[in-house]
């Protein structure tokens, strides 16, 4: 089932559908399946028709036209659309999406590691019983189930509408010298040869391309499979088959890396906050003691007033008869005594400092 999704250009509005039936008309009216309301729009303007499992544009002798990547399509002439084209008609662009495609991409990615082995395996034992020399097989059209062997003696393969062709296939989306085989590179590649509706290779429209076993050439909507047994590349089914596990492990190791880091982080912020908090307590230290010192040193006034007798008379003879007291051990000056506080805190923020880094 197709998936639309038009943008208006002027209002930048988009809206998508996804329509089921065989026929969908674009036009300015509402009997069209869908409305583009632009008086320079035909009422019916353009037309996508399915045709089995393929869709096809065409214009509706319209009068402005029908674009299809930004090239004019001719009045009622079928043009085979593929996922991802893009449809102009005036202010309109339509972008034209095969839903099965996404599907399909989705369940690739969900498959298995084991079970995708599986199939690769499957696919190469395959491919190694097949003849041992390249083949094209016609899967649809008039033509389907017409095969060609290329021997190393064919230097090439004309593809095309005309009956003088290696591999002739008369359908008019074909031009009558439409592509062909030439052995270069090592292998043998496509050529389109200027056609009408081009040369693809696994969707994807090529000018020349080196084929690899199991590729889907497409010529307009006839559809050509490509085989060769001797083409069977063992390292990349390897590389394939331990893609997912690749993918998985990496994942894993963005994980421990970003907790790494967010434990890193973490131990930092909780050094840096035991450093402001031990450099604080010492700072609250040292304005103690300075306080302390600054209480013990008296000003000179005070010390020449307890040196004074307190009363006017002579001492008694018992107080001059009273022995002098012995003079004891000094103690710790002030600054020593902040000399030695300092000391014991640096030690203390080292001390943590190092468990810390230990820790990390």
């Amino acid at each position: 089932m197709p998936k639309l999704i038009i943008q208006n250009l002027k209002s930048q509005e988009e809206q998508e559908y996804n329509l089921p039936q065989d026929s969908i008309v674009f036009g300015r009216t509402n009997t069209a399946d869908i409305e583009l309301p632009l008086k320079s729009i035909s009422r019916r303007h353009a037309e996508i028709v399915r045709e089995d499992q393929d869709y096809f544009l065409s214009d509706l002798e319209s009068g402005n036209g029908t674009y299809l990547n930004k090239q004019k399509i001719r009045p009622l002439e079928k043009n085979l659309l593929r996922s991802g084209d893009l449809i102009r008609i005036e202010d309109y662009e339509i972008r034209f999406l095969l839903t099965e495609d996404s599907a399909e991409t989705g369940a690739e990615e969900d498959t298995d590691s084991d079970i995708l082995e599986v199939k690769l395996i499957k696919k190469m034992l395959k491919t190694l019983d097949a003849d041992e020399i390249p083949s094209l097989e016609v899967l649809n059209g008039v033509a389907a189930g017409k095969k060609l062997s290329i021997p190393e003696t064919l230097p090439e393969v004309i593809i095309g509408r005309d009956s003088g062709n290696q591999l002739a296939i008369d359908e008019n989306v074909i031009s009558r010298q439409h592509a062909k085989l030439e052995r270069k590179w090592g292998g043998l590649v496509l050529v389109d040869l200027g056609s009408k509706n081009g040369s693809f290779v696994n969707n994807e429209r090529i000018e020349e391309k080196l084929l690899r076993d199991g590729d889907k050439i497409m010529l307009g909507t006839v559809k050509i499979l490509y085989r060769n047994p001797k083409d069977v590349n063992l390292e990349a089914i390897s590389q394939e088959i331990s893609k997912k596990k690749r993918e998985a492990a990496m994942r894993e190791a963005e994980l421990l890396a970003q907790k790494q880091r967010e434990k890193e982080q973490t131990l930092q912020q909780e050094s840096e906050a035991e450093q402001a908090r031990l450099e604080a307590e010492a700072k609250a230290v040292q304005e103690n003691l300075s306080q302390e010192a600054g209480a013990e040193e008296a000003p000179p006034e005070a010390q020449e007033t307890a040196a004074a007798p307190s009363t006017a008379t002579a001492p008694s003879a018992s107080a001059a008869a009273a022995p002098s007291p012995v003079p004891g051990k000094p103690g710790f000056s002030t600054a020593e005594k902040l000399m030695i506080v300092t000391g014991i805190v640096i030690g203390l923020v080292a001390i943590v400092g190092l468990a810390l880094l230990l820790k990390t």
